[in-house]
């Protein structure tokens, strides 16, 4: 979608990530790697984002999308990869990274940059959200993190890419991409010498997405157990309307982790690893 953000939430937008990169948050969900830099969950500690989730126009987007009666907000995550980044994002589909289920569930990039295919704009496998596989989970350093059984591995996409329809869009700040949970993308490193590539992401869900205990740990007391609709202060609706009563703890301020129940959710999200990378070890 072209132009589907106003030049004022772009400056907004700008001004939060610059404080996500500066450290101003809790630093959950961070990873760097040289000059690249990926956040989640900034939602939760930082106001402008918080307010670009519940009163920008992208609620309204996934409610076309989906048709759904109700959209629930998932999470956002920041994306910032440095001029001459030599770090690509793996080929992955979001899918397995995450504890749903359902078809109603779709990201939403933009970036406050121009960018293009050379300078990390997303490629995409066409039609691969109706392959029949899930995909084992590859983080952004490359490192393994499903933490489910019977995964399949990733293709390797780089060196046959003859086989599969890549598709790319050079996009402009304000333009936005919309791609399904199981489809399959990733980006190339950052090949301006001058420029970085600033993008957040944010993460919706409509009526047939339920919860399922799996996935990478959530520092939060969400109180959701399998097959609940997604719900409260964590997973807010916001169409048709906002719901100011789940909402009301982030109004009155900054939301900061659970540690004691981080503790745990990296327990469980070790054993669930290991288990299914024995699993993995051991197909034939």
């Amino acid at each position: 979608m072209r132009q589907l953000y106003s030049r004022e939430w772009r400056a907004r937008i700008a001004d939060a990530l610059a404080d996500a990169a500066a450290g101003k948050g809790p630093s959950m969900g961070t990873l760097k790697m040289d000059a690249d830099y990926s956040e989640a969950y900034a939602w939760l500690w930082n106001d402008t984002i918080r307010d670009f989730v519940i009163d920008g126009p992208t609620a309204w987007i996934a409610r076309d999308l989906f048709g759904s009666k109700a959209v629930n907000f998932y999470y956002d995550q920041i994306f910032i990869k440095g001029p001459q980044s030599n770090h690509p994002t793996p080929w992955h589909h979001d899918f397995t990274f995450w504890p749903l289920e359902g078809d109603q569930i779709l990201s939403l990039w933009t970036s406050l940059d121009p960018v293009d295919a050379e300078s990390s704009a997303l490629e995409f496998i066409a039609g691969s959200h109706r392959w029949p596989q899930r995909f084992r989970a590859i983080a952004a350093d490359g490192s393994d993190i499903s933490t489910e059984k019977g995964l399949s591995p990733l293709p390797d996409i780089d060196h046959a890419r003859d086989k599969y329809q890549v598709l790319s869009w050079s996009v402009e700040p304000g333009d936005a991409l919309i791609f399904h949970a199981l489809t399959l993308h990733g980006a190339r490193g950052n090949a301006s010498a001058d420029n970085a590539r600033r993008a957040i992401t944010t993460r919706w869900c409509g009526d047939d997405v339920t919860y399922r205990p799996s996935g990478i740990p959530f520092p939060y007391p969400h109180g959701l157990t399998k097959g609940d609709t997604l719900k409260g202060t964590f997973f807010p609706r916001i169409w048709p309307e906002v719901d100011e009563a789940a909402l009301a703890p982030r109004f009155r301020g900054p939301i900061m982790p659970d540690m004691t129940l981080l503790d745990k959710e990296v327990r469980r999200f070790t054993t669930a690893r290991e288990e299914a990378l024995e699993s993995s070890a051991a197909a034939p």
